[in-house]
């Protein structure tokens, strides 16, 4: 059981106002109450920091990429789960209903009812504790849930998810197979956790792609596993990327929701490539249709994982370093407010955070 009767969550209250907030301990019913040890910051959370969010879900405890040990439960729902009061565990973000098609089909990530634990439930909603940006996190029954690896740091767990997105992106909609040749557009967490993944693929090459000022996340990347690394902006990057693959990357994965990483992908992929595109870059992007019909390219839709995560697990617990070495700056949760700050354009702005963790 916890310990008292009350904790603290960092809560979003409005669009750049990141507070404390104190709530009562839940009577877990039939779900589960996690301790959690840490939870990474992304971009989501800085967007949603900035306002930028078509979920009415203020006020908001962030954080969705989790990683603790479960202190309290019904003794069904961990049953079900495969887990017992103690063990560490990494909490994929999206609840399903079970009910809707999307679940039915294994697609819950696209669940009709949008749960999304620290992004789309308000703190007003009982028992609160929506999110990892705290002390204790509430888990609904409905909960996919994954044990973590003996060895495996809970820095590194909580980006289960995000390998599992990489999984997703590079294999399950982008279909790499061993030797095919992948570019990746943005050496951000998501970019570097694709880098991993296509490297255990046994991709090749598998060049990453970045601004100049994303120097030091190119260079996490090689250390990943990205073959080359190349400047998304440079004249020359498409006829060089075209050079190392032999005519263009089978796949490219766009993982800068920006309108010109977009159009390089659609510029470099070779003939019958594909190219998938999981950020979303939020206005409407002129793409060069006539490539897509004349070469045959495939373009996909991506978002996060689903039934992707239990291969994740497995990449997670063979590569945990490398996946802990994207969690480059580490803060208390009570900083949870500069973590995010570091990370946006401005005064307080830290280009050396490739990806924060509170711990």
């Amino acid at each position: 059981m916890a310990p008292s009767d009350a904790t603290t969550s960092m809560v979003l209250a409005g669009e750049g106002r990141l507070e404390p907030r104190e709530f009562p301990i839940p009577d877990v019913g039939d779900g589960a109450l996690l301790r959690v040890e840490a939870t990474s910051v992304c971009g989501t959370d800085v967007g949603l920091y900035r306002g930028e969010s078509h979920f009415e879900s203020l006020p908001l405890v962030l954080g969705h990429e989790v990683a603790g040990r479960i202190v309290d439960g019904a003794g069904e729902t961990l049953d079900r789960w495969g887990v017992e009061i103690g063990e560490r565990v990494m909490p994929e973000p999206y609840i399903p209903c079970y009910e809707c098609q999307h679940c039915q089909t294994g697609n819950y990530h696209m669940c009709d009812r949008d749960r999304c634990y620290g992004v789309s439930i308000s703190a007003d909603e009982p028992p609160h504790l929506w999110g990892g940006y705290g002390e204790y996190m509430y888990l609904h029954p409905n909960t996919r849930v994954h044990t973590l690896p003996d060895g495996v740091s809970s820095r590194a767990g909580c980006l289960g998810s995000v390998v599992g997105n990489g999984v997703r992106w590079a294999l399950t909609k982008g279909r790499l197979s061993p030797g095919d040749s992948v570019a990746i557009v943005g050496p951000g967490a998501q970019g570097l956790a694709t880098t991993v993944v296509a490297d255990e693929a046994g991709a090749d090459p598998v060049i990453l792609l970045g601004l100049p000022s994303d120097d030091d996340r190119l260079e996490l990347g090689a250390e990943l596993g990205a073959t080359n690394t190349l400047y998304s902006d440079a004249e020359d990057t498409p006829e060089r990327t075209r050079d190392l693959t032999g005519g263009g990357p089978d796949l490219v994965v766009v993982t800068a929701p920006a309108a010109p990483a977009l159009s390089l992908a659609i510029d470099i992929v070779r003939p019958r490539g594909r190219v998938v595109l999981p950020g979303l870059i939020g206005d409407e992007v002129p793409i060069d249709t006539d490539r897509l019909v004349v070469d045959e390219i495939t373009l996909l839709g991506g978002r996060g994982q689903a039934l992707n995560v239990e291969r994740a697990m497995a990449i997670l617990k063979r590569r945990s370093d490398d996946i802990e070495s994207i969690n480059t700056h580490s803060y208390p949760v009570a900083r949870a407010e500069t973590a995010i700050r570091e990370q946006i354009p401005g005064e307080e702005f830290d280009p050396d955070v490739v990806h924060a963790v509170l711990e």
